[in-house]
């Protein structure tokens, strides 16, 4: 005896058969199935906004971050090439942004030259500022390095460093 014969479900006379073909509950699973669908698009949207609110969130540390070090350059752009705190060497401080939070500015200034062969024969005294911003909270390097060089020919072309 096979498995289609002890149950017969083309029988007409069959409640099992009857049972089978009723459509009721059917609406209560489609009501479930659609609430899963926008369930799925409602987390899916919320996933979204989750990670602009942290891109937001990161480019206003990068551009705090930036002005800090723009503020610091134009410090160093305003003060006299033999001023003593354009001394060669590496500094750290901590600088509160406009945004609140608390920045460690690193400052490292070099020495350097810019002679060249030529007929422009550039400075034998450079200075290179370098600067690293990081959040003071985490450690995290969120500008930087950045540097730019200052010439003392640039201020006192009358100088002995200074060669045309």
């Amino acid at each position: 005896m096979t498995a289609a014969a002890v149950i017969d479900l083309r029988g007409s006379g069959s409640t099992l058969t009857a049972r089978l073909r009723e459509e009721t509950g059917l609406g209560l699973i489609e009501l479930l199935i659609s609430l899963l669908v926008l369930n799925l698009g409602i987390f899916a949207t919320m996933g979204a906004f989750t990670s602009g609110a942290v891109a937001i969130r990161n480019a206003s540390r990068v551009s705090t971050a930036s002005a800090l070090a723009d503020k610091n350059i134009e410090t160093f752009r305003d003060m006299s090439y033999t001023n003593a705190s354009f001394a060669v060497g590496t500094t750290t401080a901590n600088q509160t942004g406009a945004d609140g939070r608390t920045y460690s500015v690193t400052t490292a200034i070099t020495s350097g030259s810019q002679l060249t062969t030529g007929t422009y024969q550039g400075s034998a005294a450079v200075k290179v500022v370098t600067l690293t911003i990081k959040d003071a909270a985490t450690g995290r390097t969120v500008y930087g390095p950045a540097s730019t060089t200052f010439s003392q020919c640039a201020q006192d072309l009358t100088a002995t460093a200074c060669s045309s």
